[in-house]
């Protein structure tokens, strides 16, 4: 069933007001008409089943026929550092780290990252905010600004930081602990071509633990599905 963001000043009693996107996609895109079902949600974790009632030129009004209190976010907070990929790349990175329940994702400019200024950090946010109205979420992880390698370390702040490194053949997420005061996780993923030596010291001077994720090289939108997923098992709520 259709699900759509509102805010609380749309809602006014039972009825809920609808306009711009949201309203384009509903009436002109899915083509939903009056009497037809809907689901909106808010940021404070609150879901709305709804009839949509009337339709006209540029909003819509639905109904409230049942609200409830959902929680479909991971204990577990995991902030991905993420290396610039080429191409679409990063589109896919942030729709499946929003799916998947990463709270924070930040661009990072690394020695192999050969793309720069990217400009797309608006459109990367806007993937994330659809992408929660698909997979059950009321909150759309922060997209922030592209960062470079060193800086990353003044910004994470998490009970436990690993880098993933190809060459890292020892240590697995498997054989973290299941340390129950685990509440946050930073991930480093490196761009295509991965991470330099030089860069994966560094990392480790600052607290980070070079971790793999097996004995196949990964493409790097999959080495942060894999990661984020395997993080959430062993950590997490999957």
């Amino acid at each position: 069933m259709p699900r759509f963001k509102v805010k609380e000043q749309q809602i006014i009693g039972r009825k809920v007001t609808i306009s711009g996107t949201d309203y384009k996609h509903i009436v002109k895109v899915l083509r939903i008409k009056p009497d037809n079902k809907i689901i909106l949600f808010d940021s404070k974790g609150t879901e709305y089943d709804c009839i949509v009632k009337d339709i006209f030129n540029k909003e819509l009004v639905a109904e409230i026929i049942n609200k409830y209190e959902i929680n479909r976010e991971s204990h577990l907070n995991i902030s991905l550092f993420q290396g610039i990929t080429k191409g679409d790349k990063m589109d896919l990175i942030v729709q499946k780290a929003t799916e998947l329940g990463v709270n924070s994702i930040y661009p990072v400019a690394t020695e192999r990252s050969e793309v720069r200024n990217t400009n797309k950090i608006s459109r990367w946010q806007k993937i994330a905010d659809e992408s929660i109205k698909q997979c059950g979420r009321t909150n759309s992880p922060s997209v922030n600004t592209e960062i470079k390698f060193n800086e990353l370390f003044d910004i994470q702040k998490s009970d436990l930081n690993l880098i993933f490194y190809e060459n890292e053949k020892s240590l697995k997420i498997k054989n973290l602990k299941n340390n129950k005061n685990i509440n946050s996780v930073s991930i480093l993923i490196g761009p295509e071509g991965g991470f330099s030596e030089n860069e994966v010291k560094i990392a480790e001077l600052n607290n980070f633990k070079s971790i793999g994720v097996g004995p196949r090289i990964l493409r790097s939108e999959t080495a942060s599905i894999a990661a984020i997923t395997l993080l959430q098992h062993h950590f997490g709520d999957i």
